[in-house]
């Protein structure tokens, strides 16, 4: 291996030649090469848009709750938002489906992707928005002990049927076997989703097949999954709510990841990563309005839950074979004029100089998404309404204005931060290899530096970053590094343990 001199050597004479041909006066006074050194910043480090959650357009009973969980934990509105709306999917999806503006039936569910920092408070609010969830699986697995005391062992033994609708950390065959079994409808929801994403759902041999499976899910098809022992699976009719929160830094893992976004199941997620709250959360006594607010919300899903039940249960199979199986709310006429509306606007910016040309994927589903959210805003303030209202297809439109772009941000972080990451990687190996205030040049890094980096393009563009984030210098034109001039020599931060 070539020897890279430190500036020590250089700088005592140790090389035959001048470290710089044509250096400035006072380039290295008292021998330092990089006088007054700034600390390196950080790579990476990203914050949330800074863009208000709409939290008044989760509908009367939504909004009103969502406010009252900012201000009882003090966490971010949009994580308060994104678990709202995740529990009311969970509730009121096992109703049936919702009509598009084109006339076909989707599910009445939706996905969440909610990114926030350890501290954030996601497993509080997380919990406080599920508990009426909790309390109907509760009393629902209670109620499913009692049948099967009245069995003989035999059928006990083969019975299933599960009360479980909220999973946490699946495999994909987990996953299946809760949909399978629960009561219609089942929410996978997970407040570290880091597990789930490093996990065996999402590991080489499986990650296909899950991004595949939910995407189907979301779809409203019907799921098979064969098995090589007993009875092949077969999952029809069964909603899935999906509600992932991580924090920031699996942002290039996820939205960095070229095979989730196209292939896709992220472009059927409604992401938020709002602005973090902590530094202003000083103690304040809790709020009894609060606090009723949010146990009204625990009461009124549970009772929502036991009508739901109790209309599945009434369902009738239609005669009819080519009759739909599951029933659909209808759009009101005002309803699917603002949903049309809002279909237009939104392709008219696909076009190749349009704001949503970069996201596609994502922008040719923003008006399902309107729909279902417009969906569950109608039921949820209405357990007993035959048809989406106006103002909720109103609020289903203003959500996915905001996550259209909260979509673009967190895509554009990702493939940066992406980026970001191996430059860091580079920065890194540097530190190692020439110490804290060593000398390198472009020619070793490309013959022995990390792999990504032999294209001389992707070079330069990482070590113009690290330039810009302090962590090395370039070093004039023709300075000598181990006995020859070097069109491009730098210098490592003699601070660089400060960030690696």
């Amino acid at each position: 291996m070539e020897k890279v001199m430190n500036p020590g050597d250089l700088l005592l004479g140790r090389d035959s030649q001048p470290l710089i041909d044509d250096r400035p006066e006072g380039n290295f006074e008292n021998g330092n090469i990089w006088p007054g050194a700034p600390i390196p910043k950080a790579l990476g480090c990203v914050a949330g848009r800074e863009a208000d959650f709409p939290l008044d357009a989760l509908g009367e009973e939504g909004s009103k709750v969502a406010d009252a969980f900012c201000e009882q934990f003090q966490a971010p509105a949009g994580l308060c938002g994104q678990a709202v709306i995740s529990a009311m999917s969970a509730t009121v999806s096992g109703w049936g489906n919702v009509q598009t503006i084109h006339g076909a039936d989707m599910p009445m569910a939706v996905y969440l992707a909610t990114v926030a920092q350890s501290g954030e408070r996601k497993s509080t609010v997380d919990g406080a928005a599920q508990k009426g969830i909790k309390v109907f699986e509760g009393q629902l697995r209670a109620s499913l002990a009692e049948q099967r005391a009245g069995m003989d062992e035999a059928e006990a033994a083969q019975d299933r049927t599960s009360a479980d609708i909220i999973v946490n950390d699946p495999t994909w065959e987990g996953l299946l076997r809760t949909m399978s079994n629960g009561p219609g409808f089942c929410s996978l929801s997970n407040d570290d989703a880091a597990g789930f994403f490093g996990g065996h759902a999402m590991s080489r041999d499986q990650r296909q097949k899950t991004i595949a499976g939910l995407s189907q899910i979301w779809s409203g098809s019907d799921v098979r999954r064969a098995r090589v022992h007993g009875q092949d699976q077969f999952i029809s009719g069964v909603p899935l709510t999906m509600s992932l929160m991580f924090q920031p830094y699996l942002i290039p893992a996820v939205y960095g990841d070229r095979e989730l976004v196209e292939q896709g199941l992220l472009p059927r997620v409604l992401p938020c990563f709002p602005p973090s709250t902590m530094g202003t959360r000083f103690f304040r006594e809790p709020s009894a309005n609060a606090s009723q607010i949010i146990e009204d919300f625990s009461r009124g899903i549970f009772e929502r839950l036991e009508h739901v039940i109790l209309i599945r249960e009434a369902r009738v199979e239609p005669k009819d074979i080519f009759a739909a199986r599951i029933p659909s709310l209808k759009l009101s006429t005002e309803a699917r004029k603002a949903l049309i509306d809002f279909f237009n606007e939104v392709e008219a910016e696909l076009q190749a100089n349009g704001r949503y040309a970069q996201i596609t994927g994502f922008a040719n589903r923003a008006a399902e998404n309107a729909t279902r959210l417009a969906a569950i805003i109608s039921l949820f303030d209405d357990i007993e309404a035959s048809e989406v209202s106006e103002q909720a297809a109103l609020s289903g439109r203003k959500l996915m204005t905001f996550y259209l772009e909260e979509f673009r941000h967190v895509l554009a972080l990702g493939r940066s931060q992406k980026d970001l990451s191996k430059t860091g990687a580079l920065g890194a190996w540097m530190a190692r290899e020439y110490g804290a205030g060593g000398i390198g040049h472009d020619q070793h890094v490309s013959q022995h530096g990390p792999s990504e980096f032999r294209k001389k393009g992707d070079r330069q563009q990482a070590m113009r970053t690290l330039v810009d984030h302090g962590w090395i210098k370039m070093l004039p034109k023709g300075t000598v590094v181990s006995g020859s001039k070097r069109a491009e020599a730098f210098i490592v931060n003699p601070n660089i343990v400060d960030v690696v």
